[in-house]
């Protein structure tokens, strides 16, 4: 998790350190859409953006994976209530003497 953190500070301070070397008016055109705006400025929505969209890619992903574990984690509960009961019901027929 903190490799993960780093690497994202990481190539942040890239993106921003490249944004701010080209601090340059740009023209954006996107369809019949136009927007004059400098090049940091470009730089960090198109990077928001991405950001974005890849979280809500990877949403329905994670709560797929998230319903899962929780239902393993109650699959796991009752096996282990189960392994439990098996025991006891083990351990009380061993302490039962032979021939009753």
């Amino acid at each position: 998790m903190q490799l993960q953190l780093i690497a994202a500070l990481v190539i942040v301070f890239l993106i921003v350190t490249f944004a701010v070397q080209n601090a340059v008016e740009v023209s954006v055109i996107f369809l019949l859409w136009r927007a004059d705006a400098s090049l940091a400025v470009v730089i960090a929505v198109c990077f928001g953006l991405g950001a974005l969209i890849g979280a809500l890619v990877t949403l329905p992903t994670m709560l797929r994976e998230h319903m899962a574990i929780g239902r393993l984690h109650k699959e796991v509960e009752a096996l282990r209530v189960e392994n439990d009961g098996l025991r006891a019901l083990k351990q009380n027929e061993a302490s039962v003497p032979e021939g009753y």
